[in-house]
């Protein structure tokens, strides 16, 4: 069976939301799971940035990153990134992804302040992990699914607040057969 690894990189994102994503990765997945805070710097970063729209273009981040980050087959890379990101289109996203190489997520738009909310670690978090679940789960092979599932296509905050933090049943399976042993059993 092989042995997956997920690598989180983080820029700007307090260490102890890292740590507590790396604990919960470990809950759901049957990888090792390390972190790295250097990678990446915000100064990297300035090629992607769009100073008229004051967000990171996510689709030239993703290409800079995986020409930059190679993976093997069974590990996959999460960016997160205290940012704003979009695609050409769309007003932002909240991440992006590659088959077979991992993915970023934006946390700009997960921020509960952002919305006029009290500041909610707790909301964050539950957020973070629900985009993070999302991005893995592309990086797996798995495409949006219409199903009550963390692989629902997140169109505002409110999407990613009303869907779960667990893959559905289908996506299960799929996941199973594209990837056969990360999940870990429950």
């Amino acid at each position: 069976m092989a042995e997956y690894a997920i690598k989180i990189l983080s820029v700007g994102i307090p260490v102890e939301h890292i740590e507590w994503l790396e604990n919960m990765l470990r809950l759901i997945f049957n990888a090792s799971i390390v972190t790295d805070s250097k990678t990446i710097t915000l100064g990297s970063l300035i090629g992607v940035y769009s100073e008229e729209r004051e967000q990171l273009q996510a689709d030239k981040l993703l290409d800079y990153l995986s020409e930059k980050i190679g993976v093997l087959p069974h590990q996959r890379v999460l960016v997160v990134i205290d940012g704003d990101g979009f695609v050409e289109g769309l007003n932002f996203v909240f991440g992006i992804a590659k088959p077979n190489w991992g993915g970023i997520v934006f946390t700009e738009r997960l921020k509960p302040d952002l919305y006029g909310s009290t500041n909610s670690v707790q909301l964050f978090r539950a957020r973070l992990l629900k985009e993070s679940l999302h991005e893995l789960g592309h990086s797996f092979g798995l495409p949006h699914c219409s199903r009550n599932c963390v692989m629902r296509f997140s169109n505002s905050v409110y999407d990613v607040d009303s869907k779960p933090a667990t893959f559905c049943a289908q996506c299960q399976i799929r996941l199973n057969i594209e990837a056969p042993g990360l999940l870990r059993a429950r």
